[in-house]
């Protein structure tokens, strides 16, 4: 008899071969450990506050909604950021599959299907899997739960299996975590765009720009460009500016090398009076007082 019947195989664009952890935790709002890296890939969702999170050389706020994944032998840790107590869940898996390449160093925004997805993933897990020392996950050490559901252990490989594809599919909400790489200026975060503005006001502080400059350098509008300063300082950028000229000053008269109408020119003040207004109304002195103050 001829045959009728085409068979026709699945496609697999993910194939999670393991799993090695799956928990969530409540953690206080300076929970920090000394970090790790694993040959296998890591996935970090925060259900609430925010965490700083290090992977290799980017440190970034990861914010409640949002997800992660740490890569095979990425270098990475969390800590609290001191302001709210965070809500995280963490499953660790082996995937080999080509497709992971998509989540690599991108940090997601979930949508409530997403969201929706990953409650029935975490929930058929922790239906079946459990850590061997609930009280220290870091510990990576997994035992399956006797008389779990049927299936459950399946339905936990389809589900994450599923939940990437669905993250791959409808991923417009991401960001990379270079553009969410942060660091520490003056004991707080600073992120990277305004690392840029900090960068570029130094590297002018023998010169003279405005907002609108900055914003131009860094293909902004002025106002994009003053709300992510004002996540750094509340006082505004061209008063930082000013501060650094001052800063600059005070090094310049202590020197030696220079008059105060040197100084003023080459810091771009307006005339030297402008200058020793300006210098006074930053610390109290004028440039005059400020050199016999020093110079003894």
């Amino acid at each position: 008899m001829e045959q009728k019947f085409t068979r026709v195989g699945f496609d697999k664009i993910f194939n999670v071969d393991k799993i090695i952890t799956i928990f969530y935790m409540e953690l206080p709002k300076d929970f920090s450990y000394e970090g790790e890296s694993h040959d296998f890939w890591e996935m970090v969702y925060i259900d609430k506050g925010n965490m700083i999170c290090v992977a290799d050389k980017n440190r970034f706020v990861l914010k409640s909604g949002e997800m992660t994944f740490h890569k095979p032998n990425e270098f990475h840790n969390l800590s609290g950021d001191n302001n709210t107590a965070p809500n995280v869940s963490i499953i660790t898996f082996e995937c080999k599959s080509r497709a992971m390449k998509a989540f690599e160093g991108k940090i997601f925004r979930l949508d409530a299907e997403q969201k929706s997805l990953l409650s029935m993933l975490f929930e058929e897990g922790l239906s079946c899997f459990k850590l061997v020392d609930e009280h220290n996950p870091l510990l990576q050490k997994l035992e399956k739960i006797e008389g779990a559901p049927t299936g459950s252990s399946q339905m936990t490989k389809n589900l994450l299996e599923v939940f990437l594809i669905k993250l791959c599919r409808k991923s417009t909400d991401v960001v990379t975590k270079q553009m969410r790489n942060s660091h520490i200026l003056d004991g707080a975060d600073v992120p990277y765009n305004v690392e840029e503005i900090l960068d570029y006001l130094h590297e002018s502080v023998y010169g003279k720009i405005t907002v609108s400059d900055i914003a131009h350098r860094l293909g902004k509008s002025e106002s994009a460009v003053k709300q992510l300063f004002s996540r750094y300082r509340k006082n505004g950028i061209i008063k930082y500016y000013n501060s650094l000229k001052i800063n600059e000053a005070k090094r310049l008269i202590r020197e030696q090398s220079y008059n105060m109408t040197q100084i003023s020119d080459m810091l771009c003040f307006d005339n030297p009076q402008y200058f020793s207004k300006c210098f006074k109304n930053a610390t109290k002195m004028t440039p005059s007082e400020y050199k016999e103050s020093i110079i003894k």
